[in-house]
């Protein structure tokens, strides 16, 4: 675009010199021309810069969720395929429940015997207590068994939570969507061991819920974006496209200026300032979510100031959507 404005402006020095000529062809006045001319296109990308910077650093995001399961076992059957969509609960896998019902099953167990010994402790304190009345019985046999029967009452509390953790685990044998999305590198099979450590995760999902356009900025350009602003993007998977939307958050931070904690005394790099990012919320919610992660594209912010040279990102972003016909591999 800057190479364009000095070609309409050297067109004009052709014009105004050469065919209408209208002004002298003197030292002073191709002097003052020229330095009008410098003037003039270094004032107008400065506002163009300043008010409506373009990013060619923008990309569509997705959250990556790793999947893994909350409990251990061998994978006997995977439902799930790399990059078909799925909706929130559809199954990804299945894990091997023989020993989850084995513990269900134990624990119903153990509540049924905790209740036989409830039910004789609540016969003998019975017992115990007309036995007492007839001194037949000391106070001691009585406080013994009504201490069974609490004993019997916390016995079966404890089972019943139990049983309750051990259907929750059962039921976590199958392993579902978190999200509506889709899987990528789908390397699991059948016979294969699933832990409940994050390190040990058996496949990536990309989550669909959320797609998010972030675009980086320089520190300088950034500086008058506000919350709220028009912005509008293209993506070279859809040449010819210019998308809406509107920013929602300014991230100013960048990692090569944190400070952690350790023995080593911390330097400046000397490289020049990290560039800060903007994330931008679609206009158009369908289209964000027919997008692919990772999908490369620029982006444009209008800010609220300087309004006029906002044609100027409009054209420059039109032009950008046609030459990814020429761009895209």
């Amino acid at each position: 675009m800057i190479a364009f404005i000095t070609i309409c402006y050297s067109l004009l020095y052709i014009l105004l010199f050469n065919k209408l000529k209208l002004i002298a062809k003197t030292n002073g006045n191709i002097s003052a021309f020229i330095g009008i001319g410098v003037a003039m296109i270094g004032g107008v990308v400065f506002a163009w810069y300043s008010f409506s910077p373009v990013s060619q650093d923008a990309r569509l995001y997705r959250y990556i969720i790793p999947i893994v399961p909350n409990v251990r076992g061998l994978i006997e059957d995977v439902q799930v395929e790399a990059n078909v969509p799925m909706n929130k609960g559809d199954v990804l896998f299945s894990i091997n429940p023989t020993p989850y019902e084995f513990k269900v099953a134990q624990a119903k167990a153990s509540i049924e015997q905790f209740k036989a010994q409830r039910t004789l402790a609540v016969l003998q304190v019975e017992r115990a207590r007309r036995l007492l009345k007839t001194q037949a019985a000391a106070q001691v046999d009585l406080d013994r068994w009504i201490a069974e029967r609490d004993a019997a009452d916390a016995a079966i509390a404890n089972a019943e939570a139990q049983l309750a953790n051990a259907e929750w685990e059962l039921a976590e044998t199958v392993v579902r969507a978190p999200s509506d999305g889709y899987a990528i590198s789908v390397a699991i099979r059948p016979g294969t061991f699933a832990g409940t450590v994050g390190v040990s995760s058996t496949l990536p999902f990309v989550s669909t819920d959320t797609s998010e356009l972030i675009a980086s900025f320089s520190q300088s350009s950034i500086r008058n974006i506000r919350i709220g602003d028009e912005a509008e993007f293209t993506f070279m998977h859809r040449p010819g496209q210019v998308y809406g939307g509107e920013v929602t958050h300014i991230i100013g931070v960048s990692p090569s200026a944190q400070i952690t904690a350790s023995g080593q005394i911390q330097s400046t790099s000397g490289m020049p300032p990290d560039r800060w990012v903007v994330r931008v919320k679609f206009d158009e919610q369908e289209v964000a979510q027919s997008l692919p992660q990772g999908t490369a594209g620029s982006a444009t912010v209008y800010t609220q100031r300087g309004k006029p040279v906002h044609i100027i990102s409009r054209v420059v972003m039109r032009i950008n959507a046609w030459l990814a016909y020429l761009t895209s591999p």
